[in-house]
This record gives C-alpha cells, structure tokens and sequence, in this order.
C-alpha cells in the first residue's frame, strides 16, 4: 500500500515538474516573441530600441528551457541575431532596418513558438 502510495505521489511530482518546465518554455519565447512583434511594428528607432531589449531579456531563458530541442534553440539563436541587428539599426538611427531586422527576428521566434 505504501508504495503504491509512493508511487503515485512520485508520479504526481513529475507531472507537475514537467507541466512547470512546459509553460516555463512557453512563457520567455512567447515574451520575447510578444517584445519582437513590438519591435517589428514600432515606428522609429527608439520604439526597436525599447522592444529588442526587452525581447533579449527573454532569449536566454528560452535556450535554456529549449536546450532539448535543437531546432528551436536554432531559431531561438536566430531570433537573437536579428534582435541584436535591429539594436545596431537603431542605434545608428535606421529605424527601417531597425524594423526590418525586427520582422526577421519575429519570423524565427514564431518558428520556435510554434515547435
């Protein structure tokens, strides 16, 4: 009786541990989604600037949730690139390439979102 208590207890574990790690996942790619589809549809420089930075908060976490699943973790690193393109962009006050980078960006992260 026991064990099967045990057992069952340990199973209950799990699938809460695993529910956590799943929407853990979900949660940084869908901000720095959420933060790249900001980017993307800003209207100047400073607006990129704003939104690719908060988007980059969240890339880090996401790798590290996706660390399993490659092909995500390659968008996901994809995603940053762009993000961290669209910081130089605007930084040198070409906010249409700021926003371009920002749509390439997005593309990739809705990529890993999707998986």
């Amino acid at each position: 009786m026991k064990t099967k208590l045990l057992a069952g207890m340990a199973t209950i574990f799990a699938m809460v541990v695993f529910a956590n790690n799943a929407l853990a996942k979900e949660e940084h790619t869908s901000a720095a989604l959420e933060h790249a589809t900001a980017a993307a549809n800003a209207t100047d420089s400073a607006g990129v600037t704003t939104h690719a930075t908060e988007a980059l908060k969240h890339i880090d976490a996401a790798k590290t949730a996706h660390k399993p699943h490659p092909a995500m973790v390659e968008h996901i690193s994809q995603g940053e690139i762009h993000l961290k393109a669209s910081l130089d962009s605007a930084g040198k006050g070409d906010a249409a390439a700021a926003t371009h980078h920002a749509a390439e960006a997005k593309k990739h992260l809705e990529a890993a979102d999707k998986e």
